[in-house]
């Protein structure tokens, strides 16, 4: 009997520490553009094989990231853009093709457009944009990229290509780190059909602070509960066992 409960209590404490691993992340990333927030749920089963013990497991399920975007936060800044209706940017990563939605930009010293972590921003054509010095840089609405060339200040903006949005693919997005997610494999990328793309603007994290806070404090009473009712059980049954040893 004291197995049981103790196997029972083992995995509630599993399935709570997965669930403060997830709203420790949340609130680590309220300041990270793009960032979707993490989703945990429980599931009670019960115990498989020959000789399992009584009573049920309690398993943490991680469904998948939060695919809501956080709302639009006014930069000013135009190596900045948020995303608006159902789209990602595609950053070309050293494991493949990534999803993002941290439209924090910038130009490598090669002239390539890149995310943050200078992973390159690809274009509807899945190829990475390069562009020359520039007095300026505008990006449209529907991703196009110009700017006046640095040498040839006073001529006209020419064009250097399209960032590429693409949708939401059927399946679960992997998280790798900061605001970057896995496509799901072998699922076919296709483009967003109301994608659009604001330059001066980030995409927030769309963590709610207040939420993950209370959900942070509820998990650790859980917790403790769940600790302090495994030793109350510990030492009922070290009770019973000396008392049966002495009879």
């Amino acid at each position: 009997m004291q197995t049981d409960s103790l196997y029972t209590g083992m995995a509630g404490l599993q399935a709570i520490t997965t669930r403060m691993q997830a709203m420790a992340s949340n609130l680590a990333n309220l300041q990270t553009p793009g960032y979707a927030a993490v989703q945990t749920m429980t599931e009670a089963s019960l115990y498989q094989g020959t000789n399992a013990p009584a009573g049920g497991d309690a398993t943490a399920l991680t469904p998948g990231p939060d695919l809501t975007q956080g709302p639009l936060n006014h930069t000013g800044d135009p190596m900045n853009v948020a995303l608006s209706g159902d789209s990602w940017l595609q950053a070309q990563t050293s494991n493949g093709t990534a999803l993002t939605r941290n439209g924090t930009l910038q130009i490598s010293v090669d002239g390539i457009l890149t995310d943050s972590a200078g992973n390159p921003i690809l274009s509807a054509g899945g190829q990475p944009i390069s562009l020359p010095p520039l007095t300026k840089l505008e990006i449209s609405t529907d991703g196009t990229v110009s700017g006046v060339p640095l040498s040839n200040p006073s001529g006209p903006a020419q064009s250097y290509g399209q960032i590429g949005l693409v949708s939401t693919p059927t399946g679960t997005l992997t998280p790798l780190s900061g605001s970057l997610y896995s496509p799901p494999a072998g699922i076919a990328l296709t483009p967003s059909a109301d994608g659009a793309l604001h330059q001066g603007y980030l995409n927030d994290s769309n963590a709610d602070p207040t939420q993950s806070m209370i959900e942070m404090i509820d998990s650790s009473r859980s917790y403790q509960l769940q600790t302090d009712l495994m030793k109350t059980q510990s030492t009922a049954s070290q009770g019973l066992n000396t008392l049966l040893a002495q009879g």
